[in-house]
């Protein structure tokens, strides 16, 4: 059985996510900020030892579960992507793996051009989401990429820094899930026309570093491709979470 979230289950949602990497840096922060509201984010219990988040059409699902009965509610809800640490749900596909790393030491490069690059620790909003959502032809994603993110800078849930060559924004990583004691890395992205160039890696290993510094595990998640470029600023592997897609689905943009 599947039950949207309550007082009574609460627990129970904790529980499924708790000492898990990946699960346990988001879940319980999302719940916090999005638990009472359901306007972005919805949360479920399915037989009473699994949590599941419902966001646009997208799904994270942890914990034990019956996974014909989960699909069919997954499809029910129009989830077209999934990242679980459990088996497929009926009726999607394996994508990829996503590789969990935590920060084991702070590694953070040299500014690679210390003359026309500057650190941004408070980028507005707006234009964060701006630079996010360049090419994305979904008319809904920005405005739900920006009460997002507002929402969570407004319960100090999210940090987000940004570098500025000559003043434009050129690339921006942040915190999106942050709690007095974990802080999960997302959003690492720099402009097409400079990457290569160390910037990216010089503003994440700047934030992961002076996350670390004020007391937090510092977690993210990534493709096999880009774990190198994690290494070099001090992640390592913890574990997997599978990425999964509706049947017939290509993988995203």
């Amino acid at each position: 059985m599947i039950a949207e979230l309550n007082e009574s289950n609460r627990p129970q949602f904790l529980a499924a996510v708790r000492g898990r990497p990946y699960f346990g840096d988001i879940l319980p922060v999302h719940l916090a900020v999005f638990g009472r509201s359901g306007a972005l984010m919805r949360f479920y219990v399915a037989d009473g030892s699994a949590a599941v988040q419902l966001k646009g059409r997208s799904a994270v699902l942890c914990g034990t579960y019956d996974a014909e009965e989960t699909g069919a509610f997954l499809r029910m809800q129009g989830v077209r992507y999934v990242n679980a640490g459990g088996a497929a749900p009926a009726g999607y596909s394996p994508l990829y793996a996503l590789h969990n790393l935590v920060l084991t030491k702070a590694a953070a490069p040299p500014c690679p051009d210390a003359v026309r690059l500057t650190l941004d620790r408070a980028p507005a909003p707006a234009e964060v989401t701006d630079f996010m959502m360049r090419g994305e032809d979904d008319p809904g994603a920005w405005d739900n990429f920006y009460s997002e993110l507002c929402t969570k800078l407004a319960r100090g849930a999210a940090e987000v820094w940004a570098v500025r060559r000559e003043g434009a924004l050129v690339s921006t990583a942040g915190a999106y899930a942050l709690s007095p004691d974990t802080a999960y890395l997302a959003a690492v992205e720099t402009l097409e026309a400079l990457r290569g160039q160390g910037i990216g890696g010089w503003l994440t290993g700047l934030l992961a570093a002076d996350l670390a510094a004020r007391g937090r595990r510092v977690a993210l998640s990534c493709k096999k491709e880009r774990l190198n470029f994690y290494h070099r600023l001090g992640f390592a592997a913890e574990d997997t979470v599978q990425r999964y897609a509706l049947d017939g689905l290509p993988e995203e943009k």
